[in-house]
Formats: structure tokens, sequence, C-alpha cells
């Protein structure tokens, strides 16, 4: 379906990107997939969203339980039912572990019937839809954030999942694929572990690791959170916003590099 809408509207597309002063791509995925529908790459700029670093804060990973928690909603490019399937085998090395599923969405349903399935309902809690100030109590009281998101058959995927940038500056350790604009964010094996869409038994391994190892997860959350700080924050994605806005109302655009365009790098030693 996403990928008809694209074909079907790509002559619109270049007149877009023609009359815009200045395209936004919140993902280093997403500025390829722009200049691939014919964007002009010196009209595009990176700009990944912003958190709220005194909201999202205070956990303490190797302090919590075995929790993992997974916030977005449920449809098929989150796949909240491939992280029922990772944290199931997790339980068979860890059976301590548990589960707090936060979203809602037209997998829901399936969700808790997949749960009942594999006998694991008891340890998976399904709290609907929250607002942040809950999200954000339920990560500081958490060991790690799940996510396996994926390219959906009909071509939909993810920009840059807001929760694992509130997951990353709470300071928990992130496990997740290696999809779209996570990989910009989580450095894996410093603030979390990436593994390929669609491999159950790796994204099982990664969690066993941060389920078994509290001092780990500590390490991989606090340094999740200085890399929020220094590249993910709300201050520096409105500056970021900012500047765009005004070099583009000058006619000044022009996309040259500076100190904010590494965020997608790990930095020899960083961390």
């Amino acid at each position: 379906y996403v990928n008809d809408v694209i074909e079907s509207n790509r002559q619109q597309y270049g007149e877009m990107f023609e009359q815009a002063a200045a395209i936004i791509a919140v993902s280093r995925d997403m500025e390829q997939q722009l200049i691939k529908l014919g964007a002009p790459a010196e009209k595009i700029v990176y700009n990944a969203y912003g958190v709220d670093m005194k909201l999202f804060a205070n956990a303490s990973p190797e302090e919590a339980p075995p929790r993992f928690v997974a916030v977005g909603r449920f449809v098929e490019k989150k796949s909240p039912h491939l992280t029922l399937l990772a944290f199931s085998k997790l339980l068979d090395a860890h059976p301590d572990a548990r589960l707090t599923m936060i979203g809602d969405g037209p997998l829901f349903g399936l969700c808790r019937q997949l749960a009942d399935a594999l006998g694991i309902s008891a340890k998976v809690e399904f709290t609907g839809f929250r607002d942040h100030e809950f999200v954000s109590r339920a990560m500081q009281k958490a060991r790690a954030f799940v996510q396996h998101s994926v390219r959906s058959p009909n071509g939909d995927s993810e920009g840059t999942p807001v929760a694992v940038i509130e997951a990353q500056a709470t300071g928990l350790p992130v496990v997740a694929t290696a999809h779209a604009g996570i990989k910009d964010v989580v450095v894996d094996g410093k603030t979390g572990f990436l593994v390929k869409e669609l491999d159950i038994d790796a994204m099982a391994d990664s969690m066993l690791q941060v389920a078994e190892d509290p001092e780990l997860a500590g390490q991989l959350g606090r340094c999740g959170r200085q890399r929020v700080l220094d590249h993910f924050s709300l201050e520096i994605s409105l500056r970021r916003l900012a500047r765009v806005i005004e070099k583009a109302s000058n006619g000044a655009l022009q996309a040259t590099p500076d100190s904010d365009t590494a965020v997608g790098q790990c930095l020899s030693g960083w961390c």
C-alpha cells in the first residue's frame, strides 16, 4: 500500500521537492529514500526528534528487576508479536523476566492471544495506551527497553521511533532491530544491542545479556543517556530546526556538515 501511494504520487513529490526551501528527514534512511524519490540532496537536512531530558530520566537498570518495557502502537512495522516471541524464548533461560507492553492498536488483541497461546500471559503486562508520565515511570522501573521494528510487507517502516530515544534518555539500554532511524540512535554494544529484522533468536540472546548482567545494563544505559543528551535532546532538535528555518527563509540553505551531523557515527573510544 505504501509503495503504491509513493508510485502513484511520484509527480506530486517532484513538484513538492521543487517548491520546498528545505526538506527535513528524521532518519538517515529517510534521507536516502528522499534522494531516490528525486529530492535534491542539498535541500535535505537530517533532524531527528528530540525528547524532554527532564521528564525522561532517573532509570537505574543495574538496580531494577529483569523487567523489559516496550512502548508503541500495536502495528505491523513495530511487530509487537515478534517482541513477544523473543521474550518467550528469553523465559526459557531466565524465567524471572517480565515484560510490560504499553500501547494500543490493530494487533493488540492478537498479541494478547499470542501471550496466552505461548503460556506467558502471567509474565506480560498489557497496559493499553498511556500518557508520557506513565511511560516515564514504567521506564524508570525497567532493566531495558525492547522493540522489534521491521519493514512491513506493504512497505511501511519507521522514521526514528521516539520511544527508543525516550528510553535512552531515561538511562535504559535498548534492544532493538537495526531498522530505519533506530540505528542512528542506538550504538550496538555501547548503548544497547541491535539485531537483524526477524531474528528472534538474536533478540532473545541480547535480552538475556542485560537480564543476567545488571552492571552491563547500567553501563549501556548511562552511555545511552549521554548520547541523547549530546545529540537528541529537545533543545538540540529545536535549535537545528530553527537554524534550518532561518537559513531557508534567507535562501541560504546548504547541507554542510557540522557538529550535529555525526549522530549516526560511533566514534572510536566514544563513551
